[in-house]
């Protein structure tokens, strides 16, 4: 689609509305796809689609905000040809995994990995990877993640409310929901499974190759508008940011955004260019294959189209 004054309308979805996103919105508030020539419509996942991969695979949308996952496990499937992963959103996991009893060590380092070794846990259930990368985790520190016991199914204010409820003993949420619960010493920080689990290609843009392949100069032009938009966070402090993304949290006490971003920030959440690399690429498959949601390593060259993040940076 073309615009009358030949700008090109581009139509973008996030799956939903978290701190852990603001890459997204920083493109968006800051006009750096618009200084692209382009004219983005963003909109937020909802009904009648169950998520944006949905809506992106049924034309909807051009551009989806996703995870890897869900083009991993399509071919996994059998799919002759998924979507396409054009750009990197998240660098790490950014779950939180909180206690309702205050830690003895507050250090990352310093949490009992045994703790939850039979404990009742309420993992979020909108989508499955974060529960995949939480059990990553788990299996790292020596636990089966079948010695849980969870209270499953839950959407991200469900399962708040339901721990509120007095229901669980550890909590697993993103932000900037995490942040409310410690902020009101409703629930305490155990260990933020970003650091932990390190570099993986959590989320990302993707595209039907149809599209990349009838629009390219389109393609390259939002990612390197998005390149310009990570640089940006790169370079400014956690108060910049959260003036920028502001907007997009107006039911969110604006301090609990601010402590959301510090977080993220310090522990290298967002990545400084888009590039989609093949090792991180192989550690979220790793993580897949590990809680059994695909069964077979899925070919780079199949999944991540490099060359529009390439071309961005260089």
């Amino acid at each position: 689609m073309t615009s009358s004054n030949n700008r090109q309308t581009v139509r973008v979805m996030e799956a939903f509305r978290i701190v852990f996103y603001t890459p997204i919105y920083v493109a968006v508030a800051g006009g750096f796809w618009e200084s692209e020539g382009l004219d983005v419509t963003f909109s937020t996942c909802a009904p009648p689609y169950p998520h944006a991969f949905a809506a992106l695979n049924e034309g909807a949308v051009d551009i989806a905000q996703s995870g890897i996952m869900r083009s991993i496990i399509a071919s996994d499937w059998g799919a002759e040809s998924v979507p396409a992963h054009i750009g990197e959103i998240n660098a790490r996991d950014g779950f939180f995994v909180l206690s309702r009893e205050p830690q003895q060590n507050l250090s990352q380092e310093g949490f009992d990995w045994e703790s939850l070794r039979g404990s009742t846990v309420i993992p979020v259930g909108f989508t499955a990877m974060p529960w995949a990368s939480f059990q990553f985790a788990l299996r790292k520190h020596g636990i089966d993640p079948a010695e849980l016991r969870l209270i499953p199914g839950l959407g991200l204010l469900q399962a708040r409310d339901a721990f509120l409820a007095g229901e669980g003993d550890f909590i697993h949420l993103p932000q900037p929901v995490a942040e409310e619960l410690m902020a009101k010493g409703q629930a305490h920080l155990a260990v933020a499974l970003g650091p932990e689990n390190g570099h993986i290609a959590y989320s990302s843009f993707a595209a039907t190759n149809g599209f990349l392949n009838a629009k390219p100069e389109v393609a390259h032009s939002f990612v390197r508008g998005f390149a310009k938009g990570l640089e940006w966070i790169a370079s400014n402090d956690a108060a910049a940011i959260t003036g920028q993304v502001a907007e997009f949290f107006s039911g969110v006490i604006p301090e609990l955004v601010l402590k959301s971003v510090e977080r993220y920030k310090d522990h290298g959440t967002w990545p400084s260019d888009p590039r989609l690399e093949e090792p991180e690429y192989q550690g979220l498959q790793n993580i897949l294959i590990g809680a059994g949601l695909a069964q077979q390593p899925q070919p780079y060259s199949k999944v991540v189209r490099p060359e529009f993040a390439k071309a961005a940076v260089a």
